[in-house]
């Protein structure tokens, strides 16, 4: 796989792996088919998730996080950059119906709380998000959205089910908030 790399073959841009013996690389790996054929599948049951299992009662939405364009993660780079002028604020998606049937407005500070804790986030009334389901990033450290995330993972790839956060809303008294040290 690797026997024809030398640092002097490498040039500019490397070879791309596998390289055979004589330093030519493999522009395309699979041109016509895998070697073990058209490729190996498995199929697993589906499993209800256990946030949603233990929680769905009480906690009737689910929070699913998202990025935006303008910040990466939790924003410790893009914040510091012409980025923070064009979206300096988290927002909460929620849609029409759960916004109406929970007396929210746009732009009202919600909380959102789960079985792990509560944080306050800004509304965004929209049709972005089905009935049901609520959103918000993770790149503001002042809504701290992950205390109230699961620590509960995959059993196979084992990461972390941020996707999947049982919780419930009203309108915020503005308690669940973390003043940011500039």
């Amino acid at each position: 796989f690797f026997a024809g790399i030398t640092w002097e073959n490498l040039g500019k841009n490397g070879k791309q792996w596998p390289v055979a013996p004589d330093g030519t690389d493999t522009q395309i790996l699979h041109q016509v088919d895998f070697k073990r054929g058209k490729g190996k599948f498995a199929y697993f049951d589906f499993q209800e998730s256990e946030e949603l299992v233990s929680n769905a009662k009480d906690y009737p939405y689910i929070l699913t996080t998202n990025r935006e364009l303008e910040h990466y993660n939790c924003g410790a780079m893009t914040r510091r950059t012409a980025n923070e002028q064009i979206l300096s604020d988290d927002y909460l998606m929620i849609n029409p119906a759960d916004a109406q049937s929970n007396a929210i407005a746009d732009g009202d500070l919600v909380c959102l709380e789960s079985a792990r804790g509560k944080v306050d986030v800004k509304a965004r009334v929209t049709d972005e998000v089905k009935q049901g389901v609520l959103s918000t990033t993770f790149h503001f450290p002042e809504i701290m959205v992950n205390n109230i995330t699961s620590d509960v993972h995959d059993s196979e790839a084992k990461c972390p089910e941020y996707k999947v956060v049982a919780v419930r809303i009203r309108k915020s008294k503005g308690k669940y908030r973390v003043p940011v040290n500039s």
